[in-house]
């Protein structure tokens, strides 16, 4: 293979929302060393008329592939550019507290154009694909689905027995990842809440109405929440809206059960290692919480299934996915 230069686009990074950039240092790491790789962070975050404008003049003399690597997908308007969009998902578009009018925005500057224009995109599920589809539907000619990898720092680390107060992880406080039903069902268990993520006043409120006892973190590196992981029982993940599911098969790499939402992509990144609820029915969630709690050969099963289903998302699978995917757009 001749070299071949890739430059990873990274939107700037903010509190609370490294979590792509995570992930792609760790497949910029893994890939073949035919491939120069050159990370560039964008000097402007938000979605400013100002800050695409000048974002867009950063990346405009840059040499090679251009791969964006998320969130920042206007970058795939600049035209004559090998440029590779992978999305994650097109859940903005249904966030009911954004407005109409940027979400009209959005989906012209951030999907409908630079989904025209792009020479390659990729997205991380079946799931996401089906969104793309609705937007512009020629875009699957060029689409491929290429999974997220797991980090590769987490480590198996089985857990023999359950904490006699039972800590159930959950990571993310924007309204879609559904804290609130899992406040509800944890206080009636009298389980700990490890909650990841900033607290809003209502969610604060919602912890006084229902006290059930927990923990709160914020701005985490990822070897904080890796420990999260290894000393939590369960990983609850009953998400309205996901492109994918981080926090599944990270659960199911360090061998904790999940408990997840039956909606959108999530069924789909989980396999059969992780119990599926309606988000909406506390009850059931409860039950599934109780059933993984308290048998332990249907929790063993469960992590066994989630070992099995974790290996479609290692590293290595991952950065041979993109590598074909450099080698034939660099052919162009």
């Amino acid at each position: 293979m001749k070299r071949i230069r890739v430059n990873f686009i990274f939107r700037k990074q903010g509190e609370g929302h490294n979590s792509i950039e995570e992930l792609f240092h760790s497949i910029i790491a893994n890939l073949p060393e035919e491939i120069d790789t050159k990370i560039v962070e964008l000097p402007y975050g938000g979605a400013s008329i100002k800050s695409v404008l000048l974002n867009l003049w950063h990346v405009l003399f840059l040499k090679g592939i251009i791969h964006v690597t998320g969130d920042v997908y206007y970058i795939g308007l600049i035209p004559f550019k090998k440029t590779i969009l992978t999305i994650h998902d097109t859940n903005v578009l249904e966030l009911p507290y954004i407005s109409s009018l940027k979400k009209v925005f959005i989906k012209w500057f951030w999907y409908s154009l630079p989904l025209k224009t792009a020479k390659r995109i990729t997205v991380i599920s079946d799931f996401t694909k089906n969104q793309i589809k609705e937007i512009y539907p020629k875009a699957l000619k060029k689409t491929v689905i290429i999974h997220n990898p797991v980090n590769p720092i987490l480590e198996t680390k089985p857990k023999q027995e359950v904490a006699i107060q039972t800590r159930v992880l959950h990571l993310g406080t924007k309204p879609h990842k559904n804290l609130t039903n899992t406040v509800k069902a944890t206080y009636k268990l009298g389980y700990k809440l490890i909650i990841v993520g900033k607290l809003s006043e209502n969610q604060k409120a919602l912890l006084l109405e229902y006290p059930v006892e927990y923990e709160n973190y914020t701005n985490l590196d990822f070897s904080e929440i890796k420990a999260l992981y290894e000393t939590c029982d369960l990983v609850s993940f009953v998400s309205y809206l996901e492109g994918f599911g981080m926090p599944i098969i990270e659960a199911q790499k360090v061998g904790r059960p999940v408990v997840a939402s039956d909606r959108c992509s999530i069924p789909e990144v989980g396999g059969h290692g992780a119990v599926y609820v309606n988000p909406d029915e506390v009850e059931a969630m409860v039950k599934a919480y109780k059933r993984v709690v308290e048998d332990p050969l249907f929790r063993n099963q469960l992590i066994k299934r989630g070992f099995e289903n974790v290996k479609r998302f290692e590293v290595p699978t991952v950065c041979s996915a993109y590598a074909k995917v450099y080698e034939e757009l660099e052919k162009r």
